[in-house]
């Protein structure tokens, strides 16, 4: 009689694992799983691409700075003052910047970053802390 009830036992539970991954019952597992279907309640299809998403990306003439401990980052690129300055040269005087700093920015960083903007006569710049 025990057998009999532990292959029953493990049966049942392969079959509930067989159940669980075949039919999506489980963390989106199995069969269709990544077939694409949406969800009637999902908000991505109000988002569109053209929606700016921050503030630098409202403004056209906009370009964002990140400083972080002595580095600083520009389109995504570690790089270094004299580097950026040449960047920032290219761009028009009118070009509002963003410079944010994050936890770890180090103040004479940003201060060096400032002074920079200020002899290159790029007075449209503002500070933003994460």
């Amino acid at each position: 009689m025990k057998k009999i009830f532990g292959i029953l036992l493990i049966l049942i539970i392969a079959a509930l694992i067989f159940a669980l991954l075949y039919f999506k019952g489980f963390g989106g597992f199995g069969k269709n799983s990544g077939d694409g279907k949406k969800n009637d309640t999902s908000t991505s299809d109000s988002v569109t691409k053209d929606e700016p998403t921050t503030e630098a990306a409202k403004n056209e003439k906009a370009a964002e700075i990140t400083v972080s401990g002595h580095d600083y980052l520009f389109n995504n690129e570690k790089i270094s003052l004299d580097e950026l300055a040449a960047e920032i040269s290219k761009l028009d005087k009118d070009t509002e910047i963003i410079i944010t700093s994050d936890d770890t920015a180090a103040k004479n960083t940003v201060d060096e970053l400032t002074d920079k903007l200020d002899e290159l006569g790029y007075k449209n710049y503002k500070k933003v802390e994460k």
